[in-house]
């Protein structure tokens, strides 16, 4: 396994806020009442009787006073800015330097950070003027997580504030290259921000700064700029920090500048983390290259290679998708593309041994570079194989096609394909779906029409029309989805009237909590089309015992009618579980081993940071939730997810958690809950393959993988978690 290098904001992590996290007394007192209580009224989202967090802010309890700030932060309610931002300047003007006083400015200068308010960044800057006129030997971590927080939500005036540092500590200078990276993220950008990128990078060698510039111009992702700072990219895409590697490349890729594909080429044929491998495939991809110039040759042939022998089935699948952006549009008598041809089909035979998700990515990019041209060979695919991943793949990719009206074959096949699956798989619940299997190709077949329908004249649009109508009803959540969101589409609005019918009589079949997700996107969708008919159905669902049902049908209503109706929800916002004692007892599970088929992956769980995330996680566990449930999305370089019953994705335990957010960062092999926004988490996680410091702030992270990494980087879309586990050690 390569060494792995995680810190990538501060450098605060490695002196100390993890151990300051894990050792304060916050969390070695679990018999305080008090500390319970804030834990309840944070998960309640409240301030609490008489504003008691705010009043706890001040308390001589220095434990108290600070995990009262860190329930602020989650509960983001902005009328506390200006108590919290007071205790900000009192705190950095007292500062004493013990690891208490520090990790409480730490969580007051966070709590502002989530506020996205003009106040609380006024507050943060006059928090940055006065720390930097003390002397402390915290003063430089505590102005970088100062800057780090204006740079989450501050303005332009901010921005400018943070490039007037000037100051030769590679901690803070780490952290202003991150910040310019954020502002940067929100489109906030300037050609000086540009420069003091440049700079920074110019009088250090430091690995996190250098590291930190090159994620800030790969993220900003200004073609201009990265054009003229090109040599800044060229010397971090060759220096020994893969993670500098990784965001150089994809940065030189964002150029589209031809001249920098040869050095792309070369790094590619050196590199040895598959992580940076991904990136410079991505970056090729992303090029436009002529098709008559000796370095798409070279590019060609080093893609294919990368697809047909890359140990990383990432890297593999990541190369068949830029070689479908290069040759997309290109003409099919290229020989390059005939190359490209004959190594798809041989490697789409039956014979042929390779991974099937690199199998499906080669038959979608055999479909995006040849279209129509491709049928008889697609077809001939599907018709030769059992496995569904494939059958989906093809079918997915006639959606590739010029020619809309091949959904009438492609709908024969899939009809067939289905009946001869039902004489050996019987259907014995009556449901439309009848497996997963089927599940996975209805899907596909839904995604080719609402590629093809924009091409077709009326009348087979209306019979389309009428086919998503259909799955629309099938209660698999994607399928919906994917149905409603396409029928609300302005090509079918001369229909709205009639589809908007059919969805109130396909309603009347769906029943909590086993159809709840479908629920919501028919109601969402009525309100999106201003339905009149659906007002009964909506007046009665705010009566519901189910928050999420009340709550979109009153918003639905308010785009229908106009008329706000939240106050006649009696359901409760916010499920809880204040089981006290089991939240103690984290600590005896404090390691979770995930047994997948691809092996065990231990992960070291961050109950502290996030008690109910964590026992929420715990119970699901134990009860077997997750036993033999799949994952559902991996995105190379980025995130394996898991953690849904249903495997699509859309699906749940049945109830939604509070978001425990943290200015720990999304480092490399980091534990997440996957949600739709705030306060949305319930069953769902990833597991980060880099550094992904956008996520942070913005979802909970409640641990870091210790073992099993590469079984991590192995883990692929259909590969199980068998079992887990829990031990007080590793």
């Amino acid at each position: 396994m390569l060494k792995r290098i995680n810190n990538i904001t501060t450098g605060i992590l490695v002196t100390g806020i993890i151990i300051f996290t894990f050792n304060t007394g916050i969390y070695s007192q679990p018999e305080k009442k008090e500390f319970f209580r804030i834990l309840e009224l944070k998960d309640t989202r409240s301030p609490g009787k008489d504003n008691a967090l705010i009043k706890n802010l001040s308390s001589n309890d220095s434990d108290i006073a600070t995990v009262s700030a860190w329930a602020l932060s989650n509960i983001s309610d902005t009328q506390t800015i200006s108590f919290i931002g007071k205790e900000l300047i009192e705190s950095v003007n007292n500062i004493k330097e013990d690891k208490t006083s520090l990790f409480r400015t730490v969580v007051l200068a966070f709590a502002l950070g989530q506020m996205n308010s003009s106040e609380g960044n006024s507050y943060l800057a006059d928090a940055l003027n006065l720390i930097l006129s003390k002397k402390n030997n915290y003063v430089p971590l505590l102005t970088a997580e100062i800057i780090s927080n204006l740079s989450r939500t501050g303005n332009e005036n901010e921005l400018n504030r943070v490039l007037e540092l000037q100051t030769g500590d590679k901690q803070i200078n780490a952290a202003i290259a991150m910040a310019i990276a954020r502002f940067g993220m929100r489109k906030i950008k300037s050609d000086a921000g540009f420069r003091k990128l440049a700079e920074l990078f110019e009088q250090t060698a430091d690995s996190t700064v250098r590291r930190n510039v090159t994620f800030a111009f790969n993220r900003i992702n200004d073609k201009e700029a990265l054009i003229a700072y090109n040599t800044e990219l060229v010397i971090s895409a060759t220096s020994p920090d893969p993670l500098a590697r990784m965001w150089a490349l994809s940065a030189m890729g964002k150029q589209q500048d031809t001249a920098s594909i040869e050095f792309l080429l070369d790094v590619l044929k050196k590199e040895i983390d598959w992580r940076v491998r991904v990136n410079i495939v991505n970056a090729l991809g992303n090029h436009k290259i002529d098709l008559n110039s000796p370095l798409l040759e070279k590019t060609t042939n080093m893609l294919i290679d990368l697809a047909a022998n890359d140990p990383s089935v990432h890297v593999s699948v990541v190369s068949w998708q830029a070689l479908g952006k290069l040759f997309a549009g290109a003409d099919s008598r290229n020989p390059l593309a005939s190359k490209i041809q004959q190594d798809i089909l041989f490697r789409t035979s039956q014979s042929s041994p390779i991974d099937r998700h690199i199998k499906a990515e080669a038959i979608k990019t055999y479909a995006k570079i040849f279209k129509d041209e491709a049928k008889a060979d697609l077809f001939a695919i599907f018709n030769s194989t059992d496995n569904y991943d494939i059958k989906s793949a093809v079918v997915e990719s006639f959606g590739f096609f010029d020619d809309p009206m091949v959904y009438k074959e492609l709908r024969e096949n899939v009809s067939n394909d289905v009946m001869k699956y039902n004489e050996i798989h019987p259907n014995k619940d009556g449901s439309m779906i009848g497996s997963n299997d089927l599940a996975k190709m209805y899907r596909a077949f839904v995604s080719a029409l609402t590629e093809l329908d924009n091409k077709m004249d009326n009348e087979n649009r209306n019979i389309i029309r009428l086919i998503l109508s259909e799955f629309a009803s099938s209660k698999d959540a994607p399928l919906t989805d994917m149905c409603l969101s396409n029928l609300q589409d302005s090509i079918y609005l001369q229909y709205r009237a009639e589809t908007c019918q059919i969805m109130t009589f396909d309603y009347q079949s769906f029943t909590l909590p086993k159809d709840k997700d479908v629920m919501l996107m028919y109601i969402e969708a009525w309100g999106n089309m201003k339905f009149d008919g659906a007002k009964d159905i909506l007046s009665s669902n705010i009566k519901s015992s189910d928050y999420d049902i009340a709550k979109a049908s009153s918003d639905a209503l308010l785009k229908i009618t106009g008329s706000d109706n939240s106050s006649k929800i009696t359901a409760p916002k916010y499920r809880t579980d204040f089981d006290w004692n089991f939240i103690a007892k984290l600590s005896e599970k404090k390691f979770a081993s995930l047994k997948t088929n691809a092996g065990v992956v231990v992960v070291e769980l961050d109950y502290r940071v996030a008690p109910f995330t964590v026992m929420n996680f715990v119970k699901l566990s134990e009860k077997g939730f997750y036993n033999n449930t799949i994952f559902h999305r991996v995105v190379p370089n980025f995130v394996v997810q898991g953690g849904d019953p249903t495997g699509t994705g859309f699906g749940g335990p049945g109830y939604s958690i509070r978001s425990e957010f943290s200015f720990l960062p999304f480092d490399a092999y980091t534990m997440g809950m996957a949600s739709s926004g705030k306060d949305t988490e319930g069953s769902q996680f990833f597991i980060t393959h880099s550094p992904q410091p956008h996520l942070d702030g913005k979802y909970t992270m409640f641990g870091r993988v210790v073992e099993g990494f590469d079984v991590v980087d192995k883990i692929q879309i259909g590969d199980v978690i068998e079992t887990i586990t829990f031990s007080a050690s590793r």
